[in-house]
């Protein structure tokens, strides 16, 4: 119960810490974020190519194999 003493101290201390961890791990949160916003948008264009790109395969060898009937 010594640990619940402390953050109710009247020092501020403590609390001025606590508060330090958390706008760590708030700015963390929101880099992390940022980061993975960028992956996915740049992951959803990567696959809309590689999607166009399977189509036009498909286009191709279907009309060659169209062609040698």
């Amino acid at each position: 119960m010594k640990f619940l003493e402390k953050l109710t101290s009247k020092k501020g201390q403590v609390s001025m810490e606590i508060g330090i961890l958390v706008a760590a791990a708030v700015a963390v949160a929101a880099i992390a974020a940022y980061f993975y916003a960028q992956n996915v948008k740049s992951a959803g264009d990567r696959t809309q190519g590689v999607a166009n790109d399977t189509i036009d395969s498909m286009n191709v060898s279907g009309t060659y194999n169209i062609s040698k009937l």
